[in-house]
C-alpha cells in the first residue's frame, strides 16, 4: 500500500520528526511511504524516505497567521504554487492512504491547499488525520464543529498520537466523544532510545527544539552554570542558532559552559545526561519517557499558546519529572540538583509505540 504523508512545521521541527518516523513504521511494515513537507528545511532531520517538498514557508514567531518564505512574506501566487505542486505529487503519488498531519485541527493558514488535495484525494485513498496528544484549545466559536465537519466529510478516522490514560483528546478537543469509532489512540510516536553517548555522561543538557523559541530559558541556563560542578550544555534552534549561541556564551564566561545550535546527537547526549531541562513539545516529551533521564521542564508561553502547558500538567504528575515554577537562574539551579536526587522517569509510564501502531491502522484499513 502507497501512504502519503502531508506536513508542514511553521516553527520548529515537530511535526515533521513526527511524520517521519510514521513514514519510516509504513515502510517497516510493508507498505511504500512518500512524506510532503511544506516548511523549511531542517538540517538535522534525516529520513530512510523518500520527502518531496513544496515551496516553504514558516511563522513569523508564534503568529501562525503572517507567513514567511525566502523571498519575504508568502503571497497569493507563492500559496497557489504550493497547492498546485501538492495535488502534482498525489497525482503521482497515486495513494491508498493520506495523512494530514494536524489539518484540519489546525493550520488554517493552509486551509486552501489542505482542501485541494481532501477534494482530490476523496473517493481515491483512505484519509487520516494525524495529531498529537494535545490540541491548542480554540478560542474562536464555530471552529470545533467545522473541524468535526470536515472530518465526517472526508476522513476515514483520526489517529491521535498519545495516551489516553494520560491525556485523552477529550482533554483538548471536546467533539471527540462525538466522532467516536474515528479516534484511534496510538499511543506515543518515540523512536527507539539510542545508545548514550559516553563523552555526554553527567551533563545538563538544555534544549529548546529547532526553532527560535525558549531563548528566556536558554539565558537562565546559563547564568545557572556558574558555579556550578557540572558541565551545562545549551542547544540552541532557530535560522540565527550560531549568533544566538555567540551571545548565550557571553552571560557566562568562564562558567562550565557549552552552548551550539542543535545537532542530531541531542538524544544520544539525552540518554547519558545527568539531567535533561527543556520546553515540553511533543517530540521532547517522548523522548524524556524514552531516556528515562531526570527531567526539569519549562513549558513554552509564548504567544498565549496553552499546548505544552496543558501537556506539563500532566507530567509533573509523573515521576521523573520536575515542574519549573520560575525561570530564574536560581530556581533552575535548584531544580536541577532536585531532579537528579530524585531520579529520571522509570518505564511503561505511557505507550511509546505509536509509530508501529498507527501504522498498523493506517495499513490495515485497507485501500478505498
Amino acid at each position: 500500500m502507497k501512504v502519503m504523508f502531508v506536513v508542514t512545521s511553521l516553527m520548529g521541527a515537530g511535526h515533521l520528526a513526527r511524520t517521519l518516523l510514521l513514514a519510516e513504521a509504513v515502510q517497516a511494515a510493508g507498505g511504500r511511504a512518500l512524506v510532503v513537507s511544506g516548511g523549511r528545511e531542517i538540517g538535522h532531520l534525516s529520513a530512510a524516505i523518500p520527502v518531496e517538498t513544496l515551496p516553504p514557508i514558516w511563522s513569523d514567531g508564534v503568529d501562525y497567521s503572517r507567513l514567511l518564505t525566502p523571498e519575504g512574506e508568502a503571497d497569493e501566487a507563492w500559496m497557489e504554487a504550493r497547492a498546485a505542486r501538492l495535488l502534482a505529487l498525489f497525482d503521482e503519488c497515486a495513494p491508498e492512504a493520506l495523512v494530514t498531519e494536524l489539518f484540519p485541527f489546525g493550520r488554517r493558514a493552509l486551509r486552501h491547499e489542505f482542501r485541494a488535495l481532501l477534494a482530490r484525494a476523496a473517493g481515491r485513498a483512505r484519509i487520516w488525520a494525524s495529531v498529537r496528544d494535545v490540541l491548542e484549545p480554540k478560542r474562536k466559536p464555530g471552529r470545533e464543529e467545522e473541524t468535526a465537519e470536515t472530518l465526517r466529510r472526508y476522513y476515514h478516522g483520526v489517529l491521535v498520537h498519545g495516551d489516553e490514560r494520560l491525556i485523552p483528546l477529550s482533554r483538548t478537543w471536546p467533539k471527540a466523544a462525538e466522532l467516536g469509532a474515528m479516534i484511534r489512540h496510538t499511543g506515543y510516536v518515540a523512536a527507539p532510545p539510542p545508545p548514550p553517548l559516553e563523552a555526554a555522561r553527567g551533563e545538563v543538557l538544555v534544549s529548546v527544539g529547532g526553532g527560535a523559541i525558549g531563548r528566556g530559558l536558554l539565558e537562565a541556563a546559563a547564568l545557572a552554570s556558574r558555579g556550578s560542578a557540572r558541565l551545562w550544555r545549551l542547544r540552541v534552534g532557530g535560522a540565527d542558532a550560531a549568533e544566538a549561541a555567540a551571545r548565550l556564551r557571553a552571560f557566562a564566561p568562564g562558567a562550565p559552559l557549552v552552548v551550539e545550535p542543535a545537532a542530531a546527537d541531542h538524544r544520544a547526549r539525552l540518554a547519558a545526561a545527568a539531567c535533561s531541562v527543556s520546553l515540553l513539545g511533543y517530540n521532547t516529551a517522548t523522548d524524556l519517557l524514552a531516556a528515562g533521564t531526570p527531567a526539569v521542564i519549562s513549558p513554552m508561553r509564548e504567544g498565549g499558546e496553552q499546548e505544552q502547558l496543558i501537556r506539563a500538567e500532566a507530567f509533573a504528575r509523573l515521576p521523573g519529572f520536575r515542574l519549573l515554577e520560575a525561570e530564574t537562574p536560581e530556581a533552575l539551579a535548584r531544580a536541577v540538583e532536585e531532579a537528579i536526587a530524585a531520579g529520571g522517569p522509570p518505564p511503561g509510564l505511557a505507550l511509546l509505540d505509536g509509530a508501529a501502531r498507527a501504522a498498523g491502522i493506517i495499513l490495515g484499513a485497507g485501500g478505498v
